[in-house]
């Protein structure tokens, strides 16, 4: 017994310190449960933050670069996202920028030809040297918003391929194809400016 039960017992009688513990029991499960409650509330609102709280229009900082996020390909199973594409273009080069629905980095991403020349990629993309292996890939619906073209709309599928912090992104509809090759990096080095 805790300290406060005995002294109850030695006050009150037995009956009377049975009926304390009891009570003091009662409100600490009950102040557990709701404590628990905000756990798993908290839990859900960081990752629904997590997946989407980057949007079209938002202007990322990273390592002195700004990202404007000018448009969205949102890669659809599901019911929701399983990942972001955003246009975030440069000066005479095309960016983007891709949100994963799970994990802790982004991928800082350009067009690459080689790699849309090579076709749908199989089991692995060979990359400067490297071997890219599959992380995720399948059927989805593709739903554009903002400043890309609205010809992807639809369903199509797309592939993840990854060695370390080099990513392949290959997104294709019909006879479309979208290939890009980058760099994973951690979301938090990114900052939202205004």
């Amino acid at each position: 017994m805790d300290p406060i039960t005995i002294g109850l017992l030695a006050a009150m009688g037995a009956g009377g310190a049975a009926a304390v513990a009891r009570w003091r029991r009662r409100w600490r499960g009950a102040k557990g449960e709701r404590v628990e409650a905000e756990r798993v509330a908290a839990r859900k609102e960081s990752r629904a933050n997590a997946a989407g709280e980057h949007r079209v229009g938002d202007v990322l900082l990273h390592m002195g670069d700004e990202y404007w996020l000018a448009g969205e390909l949102a890669l659809m199973r599901e019911g929701s996202a399983a990942m972001r594409v955003c246009s975030a273009p440069e000066q005479g080069k095309e960016r983007w920028l891709a949100f994963p629905r799970e994990g802790e980095s982004l991928y800082v991403l350009r067009t690459d030809e080689k790699l849309a020349a090579m076709g749908w990629p199989g089991v692995e993309v060979p990359f400067q040297g490297m071997v890219l292996r599959p992380v995720e890939q399948g059927a989805c619906a593709i739903a554009p918003t903002g400043e890309v073209e609205r010809r992807w709309e639809g369903v199509g599928r797309y592939a993840v391929f990854r060695a370390m912090e080099t990513v392949a992104v290959v997104i294709e509809q019909g006879t479309q194809r979208l290939a890009l090759t980058g760099k994973a990096v951690p979301r938090r080095l990114f900052e939202k400016l205004g």
